[in-house]
């Protein structure tokens, strides 16, 4: 009989593998926050038979101050950043799913990043752990260890429908910061205990908002802003620089695919803006959804969530 555990003991499972499999340099800044709200979603199909099939969906804010889903909420999306500036950085999106017996469903989506946090498309490696995700399926029966740093204990005698992880596949990083981790994926996934593959497509992941908490990192050479947002039919970019240089700055849609360039070139030190009407660079009006604004200069980048109004 399925036993029913508290959210916040899968919350601190997952963000303690974030921690403990990131490893920092000496003198280097460390970061280490959390993203409290968002979406994580995928469809799935069993392979070659299609026997089991269906689609996940854990939207909205997952943590209340005691790690719980807010009151009249079974779903949630957040996650967490953990590593050094400059060196290997770890980012995971987290979904959650309160199932009516009791029992809980997690997403995870992870990338490891070895120069620090960079957008781009990550290959699902099984052997370096370096990127993946998965799905565990009607997890009923998970507790804390004594010896709760040694993670592996936490997985000892799991009870759960599936343990499914992924076998291969591409994770498509869109945007990556201590204020958020979003991007797309797809691939195979195999649960090793009942020999079940699963073909994963449609996957997006975007979880965001003002870290709850984070240690100081080193000043950023610049930041990017939108307003208003959600915006329609115009919305102004600006971006502020510390020091003058060439400067890019692109709108990317949720797949990764640059929908239009607003600067390509020398930006002086101080504060520049563009205006974004919705329009790609063939003057073509865009459909409604989510698309990121990326800035990018030498030696860094920074990026921002766009949402325009249908």
């Amino acid at each position: 009989m399925h036993q029913s555990r508290p959210t916040h003991q899968l919350m601190a499972l997952l963000l303690l593998c974030a921690a403990i499999t990131t490893f920092t340099t000496a003198g280097a800044q460390p970061i280490y926050s959390e993203y409290d709200e968002g979406s994580l979603s995928f469809d799935y199909i069993q392979w070659p038979f299609g026997g089991l099939e269906g689609d996940i969906l854990a939207d909205g804010p997952i943590w209340n101050d005691d790690l719980t889903f807010p009151e009249g909420q079974t779903s949630g999306s957040g996650g967490g950043i953990a590593g050094a500036v400059g060196d290997t950085t770890q980012a995971l999106a987290i979904g959650l799913i309160e199932n009516p017996n009791g029992t809980q469903d997690v997403a995870v989506v992870f990338v490891s990043f070895p120069e620090g946090p960079a957008i781009g498309n990550y290959t699902v490696d099984i052997e370096t752990m370096t990127a993946g995700f998965l799905w565990i399926n009607e997890v009923s029966n998970l507790t804390i260890p004594e010896e709760g740093d040694d993670y592996q204990l936490w997985f000892d005698n799991l009870e759960a429908n599936h343990q499914f992880g992924s076998t291969s596949g591409t994770i498509y990083v869109t945007a990556v910061s201590e204020d958020g981790f979003t991007g797309t994926f797809d691939g195979m996934m195999g649960d090793p205990d009942t020999f079940t593959i699963l073909t994963i497509t449609n996957g997006t992941f975007d979880v965001i908002d003002v870290p709850v908490s984070a240690v100081p990192q080193a000043q950023a050479p610049a930041s990017l802003a939108a307003a208003p947002n959600p915006f329609n039919p115009q919305t102004t970019v600006k971006l502020s620089l510390d020091q003058p240089g060439a400067v890019s700055v692109n709108i990317f849609d949720l797949a990764g695919h640059r929908v239009a360039v607003l600067h390509n070139g020398l930006l002086d030190q101080g504060d520049h803006q563009w205006v974004w009407s919705g329009l790609n660079d063939a003057g073509i009006k865009q459909s409604g959804g989510v698309y990121f604004c990326r800035a990018e200069g030498n030696g860094w980048q920074t990026a921002t969530k766009l949402v325009l109004v249908p």
